[in-house]
């Protein structure tokens, strides 16, 4: 377990540095930039995360899950290695040709054209590899490196609306620099194997099967970007785009753990673990609920003294979405958990891939019926809705297939507590002006207001925790 926290705490590192910098970059950027500016990016970016998608075919999962079984030998393990890594080579050579050629015929060509590192990048990935052996520190020390340069470059750079180019190119760049320290350094764990043809397309088929959930991943979340793109406008991207990170920047933290604890779990399941597994999934999962349901309520309590001082006057229309996609904050963990945390880890690809299916039909259907009729809000109920149902159809599987049961008690006991932490919190607060130091009081007293309503229901995790070390002091 050791190895598991120190993993965690740099995992942790990271996705704190993702919330960190965010929190610096958003207001700047948004500011000069602008709802359009934003929109075009993140509209654009959307349509290349799909080349990105095809140039990894489903490699993070099923090559973790392939290292992390053959990593007691190295020399097993070296030739693993080669295989992806070839299988990988040649799908990015395939779709950077594509890439190049469809991005000529498209509208705002040119910032297609600046995010061809994003493409080329998923070729020198190999934090796959990393995640088998369970060794992170080298892709979080990379990608936190990376963050920071880049972090650097915008406030160097961007300076006026016309830097939008710089931007693009900035955030392509952002892709590829932290995949090449891990890279570099792989030459301690392996060595160079050469690899049969016929074994390097022969992983093709098992590769899909981790596949096909990314293609329907892709369809409910980034698909909304490209539709609202193309049948509203860029800025109704930018609107969009910057009400859901609002909330998603937290689900980066609260699901760092479920990225630590794959391997550990499919490890354990090689060892014929499996009850083992399900006592450590009902205690991550409980202790997941007990920060993110009341991050979801403090959203609900910051969110309208939030954005006008931090993304700026341009984007108030955004306090009108950001309620509807605060439930994500529970929900999106929770779905990645019990995927991560166990469908992964046992091989119940099938169950799986059904999950995502099912959300990504749930988001077209949505789209296709809502988009034309009210806008902007038929992206934000067909996000909602898919992952809603994403998580419904992974909570019927671990139930139909194991013992596992939630604590509903305790998470009651969270939602109360959250509830009244918003209520009271929204009543003092409320008419504050909207400031940094307002938002800073209103996580002050929320927080204050829910530790001690859990202390009282004994439902604290903090004080549990300390209490059940202070038993084992004694036995």
């Amino acid at each position: 377990m050791k190895k598991v926290f120190s993993n965690f705490i740099y995992q942790a590192l990271y996705q704190l540095m993702k919330i960190i910098i965010p929190i610096v970059t958003i207001p700047i950027v948004s500011r000069i930039l602008g709802p359009n500016g934003v929109g075009i990016y993140n509209y654009t970016y959307s349509i290349v995360s799909y080349f990105v998608l095809f140039s990894g075919l489903g490699i993070t999962l099923y090559g973790s899950r392939e290292i992390a079984r053959s990593r007691e030998d190295k020399e097993e393990m070296s030739r693993v290695f080669w295989e992806i890594f070839n299988l990988k080579a040649f799908l990015v050579l395939i779709n950077f040709i594509v890439f190049l050629i469809v991005s000529s015929y498209l509208d705002y060509s040119l910032y297609f054209y600046l995010q061809v590192l994003s493409v080329v990048s998923v070729l020198f990935d190999v934090s796959w590899f990393y995640m088998g052996i369970e060794d992170f520190k080298r892709t979080m020390l990379a990608n936190i490196a990376s963050q920071i340069a880049v972090f650097i470059l915008i406030i160097l750079l961007i300076k006026k609306e016309s830097d939008l180019e710089k931007y693009v190119f900035i955030q392509s760049l952002s892709f590829i620099l932290p995949q090449i320290y891990p890279f570099i350094y792989l030459r301690k764990y392996i060595f160079f194997k050469k690899t049969k043809l016929k074994n390097v397309l022969a992983r093709i088929k098992y590769a899909v099967n981790y596949f096909i959930p990314q293609i329907a991943i892709i369809l409910y979340t980034t698909l909304n970007k490209t539709l609202l793109g193309i049948f509203v406008n860029p800025t109704a991207v930018g609107y969009y785009t910057s009400a859901l990170t609002m909330n998603l920047v937290f689900t980066t933290l609260i699901t760092s753990f479920d990225t630590v604890m794959l391997p550990r779990m499919s490890n354990m399941y090689q060892k014929n673990k499996e009850d083992e597994m399900l006592v450590t999934l009902e205690k991550t999962t409980d202790g997941q609920l007990f920060f993110s349901i009341p991050i979801m309520f403090g959203m609900l309590i910051i969110y309208d003294k939030f954005v006008p001082w931090f993304l700026g006057n341009q984007f108030l229309f955004v306090n009108q979405l950001i309620p509807y996609f605060s439930i994500l904050i529970v929900v999106v963990p929770l779905g990645m958990a019990i995927s991560r945390q166990y469908l992964v880890p046992v091989g119940k690809v099938k169950q799986y891939n059904f999950s995502v299916i099912l959300g990504a039909m749930i988001s077209i259907v949505t789209n296709v019926i809502l988009l034309p009729r009210v806008g902007i809000y038929g992206s934000v109920c067909a996000n909602i809705f898919a992952e809603c149902f994403v998580l419904f159809s992974r909570i019927f599987s671990l139930y139909k297939y194991t013992s596992f049961k939630f604590n509903y008690r305790h998470i009651i006991e969270y939602l109360f507590s959250a509830f009244i932490m918003c209520l009271v919190t929204r009543i003092l607060t409320d008419n504050n002006p909207p400031t940094l130091q307002t938002n800073i009081i209103q996580a002050l007293l929320g927080s204050a207001i829910y530790l001690l309503i859990t202390f009282i229901l004994k439902c604290n995790l903090f004080y549990n925790l300390w209490n059940a070390k202070r038993k084992n002091l004694y036995l």
